[in-house]
């Protein structure tokens, strides 16, 4: 298992890291075609909720109305973004920049609990490597998570999530789903245009990075007594730095950056990116994807271990 459920679908113009499941396209498609191809083309509608006869108030059910399923219980704040708005959504983002954009990837996870979109924006190069930039949205239909937009890059070379945290430059935006949606999705908006900002700092990042010389030692034992690291056994720790560290010293694309932070920085984005858990669970993909959604601990604590050195 791995989100994908009876009544999911997943549509993509080519593999990357955010899943290994569903079904490729050759071509990024439309928005219309894409929200049929991903048979997102449904709505959600809400009905009070009852037991023995009785209303329970504040309190209503999301029902996907296309196959009558029950997605979550929300109160009565709650206000549905229907799929159909997540694509208006991008489609705005699309419409209102002068760089070339298009759709790339659109699904949803547990039967419609969660939908996703993904829309490709002009590449980059970074220190002589290409890197893919994406908008992403993910929605919930549960009342689980917020209304969530943002952006990612991916290092072609070998496939890699990079995730920087950029002074000045936002990579994500969040907003509850209650009444005043409609505002923050403007301000979501906003915010996004100004992707090409954090492209262009993702640049100067990469240059910083390239430029600050690391004792690796010191790195890996701050690595190793990091918070999130601290959480796993003393043999996964041990395997998990030693994991990044074949990475770091045995990788033909990392051997121009032995000693710096950026050499470092890609190792562990190595790891996150393409390692396999020590124990796969039955929401391993799912959890793969959130992460590179929204980050991945292991890569934020070592950027701040690599940004304070």
């Amino acid at each position: 298992m791995h989100g994908l459920m009876n009544y999911d679908w997943m549509v993509s113009a080519k593999e990357r890291p955010w899943h290994g499941i569903g079904t490729v396209v050759e071509d990024a498609p439309t928005s219309e075609d894409a929200i049929k191809m991903a048979h997102l083309d449904w709505k959600v509608e809400q009905f009070p909720i009852s037991a023995n006869g009785i209303e329970i108030p504040g309190h209503f059910a999301n029902i996907r109305t296309d196959v009558n399923l029950p997605l979550g219980v929300v109160k009565n704040r709650y206000k549905i973004v229907q799929n159909s708005e997540a694509f208006d959504f991008v489609d705005d983002i699309i419409g209102n920049n002068e760089v070339e954009c298009h759709y790339e990837t659109a699904g949803s996870l547990f039967n419609g609990k969660k939908i996703f979109l993904l829309v490709r924006l002009p590449d980059k190069n970074l220190l002589g490597d290409d890197v893919e930039n994406y908008i992403f949205f993910t929605n919930s239909h549960d009342g689980t998570s917020a209304f969530m937009a943002g952006i990612t890059n991916v290092r072609v070379v070998c496939n890699n999530t990079l995730q920087a945290a950029i002074s000045g430059a936002q990579r994500t935006w969040y907003c509850r789903h209650t009444l005043n949606i409609e505002s923050k999705k403007q301000q979501a908006k906003e915010s996004l245009g100004l992707a090409v900002k954090y492209m262009d700092s993702m640049e100067d990042f990469a240059e910083k990075m390239a430029a600050k010389k690391i004792n690796e030692e010191k790195f890996f034992r701050a690595l190793f007594n990091a918070d999130y690291i601290k959480g796993q056994c003393e043999k996964n720790k041990e395997l998990i730095v030693e994991r990044i560290h074949t990475i770091y010293t045995e990788k033909d694309d990392l051997q121009n950056f032995k000693g710096n932070a950026w050499g470092l920085y890609n190792a562990v984005a190595d790891y996150v990116s393409n390692a396999l858990p020590f124990r796969q669970t039955s929401t391993y993909k799912e959890n793969k994807m959130n992460q590179f959604f929204v980050g991945n601990p292991i890569l934020e604590a070592s950027q701040k271990i690599l940004m304070a050195a």
